[in-house]
């Protein structure tokens, strides 16, 4: 799965597989976890809309929600943010956009939010090796 049909998911209350942690990514990201289903419930899409107007416009946000399988399952870059537990997958597309998947300790994981980052973000990350190329596994 590729692309994301969020109004048909929102109207059937769909929760929906949309990647896999994969052992690719925990070994970039050096942590330790194993490969597990990442999910997508249908509650979700609401709090993602809150980041709705930082996007550069609705079509952008709108890519950005369907593309969701596309970003988690072939990012630009990851992370592990250590504030929020999350893994955070990082895909070019109209904006450069963050897909935050929650961590726990057992189970599938599942989608927290979405939004776009500045490119001095972005940098600043990967300077401080908070993320790291995926191509580049560095």
């Amino acid at each position: 799965m590729n692309r994301l049909d969020i109004k048909r998911m929102k109207n059937c209350k769909q929760i929906l597989k949309i990647g896999e942690l994969t052992e690719e990514i925990i070994n970039i990201l050096n942590i330790n976890e194993k490969p597990r289903n990442i999910k997508f419930a249908y509650d979700r899409i609401q709090h993602c809309e809150k980041h709705k107007k930082e996007f550069k416009d609705n079509q952008s946000y709108e890519k950005g929600m369907e593309k969701i399988p596309l970003i988690i399952n072939e990012p630009d870059y990851v992370g592990y943010n250590t504030k929020n537990n999350s893994i955070e997958y990082i895909k070019r597309l109209d904006d450069l956009t963050l897909v935050a998947i929650r961590i726990k300790p057992k189970g599938d994981l599942f989608l927290r939010s979405i939004y776009p980052i500045s490119e001095v973000k972005l940098k600043n990350k990967i300077i401080s090796k908070e993320y790291k190329d995926v191509k580049r596994g560095a």
